[in-house]
């Protein structure tokens, strides 16, 4: 698989050309409303952002029907990680070594709300099943009951030694499963979770800091962090675009995707849907 393909409408296009940026969706806003709950912390996908795709090179009249205007929209097709790559070095934002990442991490560093792992995001093919104990992950695993309580009231590491208490919280599941109804999308999708502190905030590293990244990560009011996050799109991908114009496009929205992409990336390519759809 060498590209992924995104429905969206003729306006979206217009800004993903024009900031050259990709959008990803808080979880507790897409389209399946049971995406972002959990089996023990309730709406944990306020922490998860995802970009949805599909590997379907084949025009699917549904996501024409549900992602496009009626059908006015368009597709586009993409090279898998079409993120452009920044480097940066060991001590840079805390780093501890040197790295190659899509994460703008001097705009997160600036912005203090929340901390990224660089290696995000992580690109996952939607597993589609009835199974509860996938649909709605157990998030929280904690060495005895009330771990938690405890842990927050700790003064230091060593009492977390003394008394085993050991709280870890697990975003493996979030966002990677589906029920068997959207089968038809064939998804696969990006995603980047966040910690719930600021990097300027969260270091240099304390004991009083972790337990209020626990804090906040317990508190199920705590609202998602962003609306919205936003990766750039590399040159070579912007290149390597094609646009698919929707089955029922007028010809003057065909003569604005074509003018956008003839003053945002003229080498790519553009193409008529197939579909005769009345």
């Amino acid at each position: 698989m060498e590209y992924l393909y995104h429905y969206t409408s003729l306006d979206t296009l217009a800004l993903i050309l024009h900031n050259k940026t990709i959008c990803f969706n808080n979880l507790s806003y897409v389209d399946d409303i049971e995406e972002a709950e959990t089996r023990d912390m309730g709406e944990f996908g306020k922490f998860v952002y995802v970009s949805c795709w599909t590997d379907d090179e084949e025009e699917s009249i549904p996501l024409w029907n549900m992602y496009t205007p009626n059908m006015h929209g368009v597709r586009i097709r993409m090279p898998k990680f079409p993120f452009k790559k920044r480097k940066y070095q060991k001590g840079q934002f805390y780093l501890g070594e040197d790295i190659e990442t899509y994460i703008n991490m001097k705009k997160i560093f600036d912005e203090n709300k929340a901390s990224i792992v660089p290696t995000a995001p992580h690109l996952v093919k939607v597993e589609y099943t009835e199974d509860n104990n996938k649909l709605f992950p157990q998030i929280r695993t904690e060495s005895f009951d009330g771990a938690i309580q405890e842990f927050l009231e700790l003064k230091d590491m060593e009492e977390i030694r003394n008394k085993n208490i050991e709280v870890n919280y697990s975003f493996q599941d979030i966002g990677r499963f589906k029920r068997k109804n959207w089968k038809f999308q064939r998804e696969w999708r990006y995603i980047i979770t966040l910690c719930p502190m600021g990097i300027q905030d969260a270091n240099p590293p304390s004991w009083e800091k972790q337990q209020e990244i626990i804090r906040r990560i317990e508190d199920r009011n705590l609202k998602p962090l962003y609306e919205r996050l936003f990766l750039d799109i590399s040159d070579d991908a912007l290149s390597d675009i094609e646009i698919l114009l929707g089955p029922k496009m007028s010809e003057a929205e065909k003569y604005i995707a074509q003018a956008l992409l003839a003053q945002y990336c003229p080498k790519a390519a553009c193409r008529e849907s197939a579909l005769r759809i009345r």
